[in-house]
């Protein structure tokens, strides 16, 4: 929620000739933020059994909040974003909001228990995040922003598709017991660090491509930023990634993840 919050504040903060209004991007950020929150309860609903397992330790639905509550709770956060939507009489936000409400549910009914397809929803729901700003943003943009918003919904894509394989290497047992079947339980360990590799790599080629853009455009210190805090570590995850072995290997590598995507999200301070 707080990466969420941040990487749109930090896009309407830095984006130029705002064309969205204080209101309109309050509604739509509260709402996003909500609807995420919203996907978060119904995951924690339905993952119970598999969390008793894999972080039995970081329980919440059971231990602190009821399986009704958490119900309501996920009912109400969904509502009151789609209400915000439609009081602000924004179609398109309205669609967005339901889009993502939507597939957040299948994503934890149906598709979080299959091959690649769930890692795919949720790597597409995070650049959904800098596409519903660039949608609402795109007339008063110049192709110096086209571009930087371009570089992040890939990288937000790409990032995150590769911490949520890195995940299901990490919660395998459990989910394995659940009868679930994702592309670790399908495929095997080392064939999906060879797919996080893959995606890391075409990681490695957009950041190149971005330095590139950012020379070509005078912006010195983004360019520098983004060799020594983005490509240099990223060398780095490649090749933790290839040595890792056990559940507390992956566990790391997911934080260490966590913390480059908010890497990523702190070079908007230099563009």
């Amino acid at each position: 929620m707080i990466i969420i919050g941040m990487t749109l504040c930090l896009l309407y903060w830095r984006a130029e000739n705002r064309i969205l209004d204080g209101l309109s991007f309050g509604i739509l950020c509260f709402g996003t933020i909500l609807i995420a929150a919203a996907g978060n309860v119904i995951n924690d609903i339905l993952d119970v059994e598999i969390d008793l397992i894999n972080k039995k330790d970081r329980l919440v639905i059971g231990p602190f909040v009821s399986v009704q509550t958490a119900w309501r709770l996920y009912f109400c956060l969904n509502i009151v974003a789609l209400v915000a939507a439609i009081w602000l009489q924004s179609m398109d936000l309205f669609l967005f909001f339901l889009l993502a409400v939507f597939l957040l549910y299948f994503y934890s009914t149906l598709w979080k228990r299959q091959a690649l397809i769930g890692n795919l929803v949720v790597a597409f729901l995070c650049a959904w995040v800098v596409l519903e700003f660039w949608w609402f943003s795109a007339t008063s943009l110049t192709p110096y922003w086209h571009g930087i918003l371009l570089a992040y919904v890939l990288f937000a894509f790409l990032s995150t598709l590769a911490r949520e394989l890195v995940k299901d290497l990490e919660d395998l047992e459990g989910d394995k017991l659940q009868g679930c079947q994702t592309l670790a339980i399908q495929k095997g360990t080392a064939f999906v660090k060879k797919i996080i590799l893959i995606v890391l790599f075409f990681l490695l080629i957009l950041l190149s491509l971005e330095a590139s853009f950012f020379y070509v455009y005078a912006a010195y210190l983004a360019f520098v930023y983004l060799i020594i805090g983005l490509i240099f570590p990223l060398f780095y995850l490649m090749k933790i990634v290839a040595v890792a072995e056990v559940v507390a290997d992956f566990g790391r590598i997911s934080r260490l993840i966590k913390v480059y995507m908010l890497l990523g999200l702190l070079l908007l301070l230099l563009v």
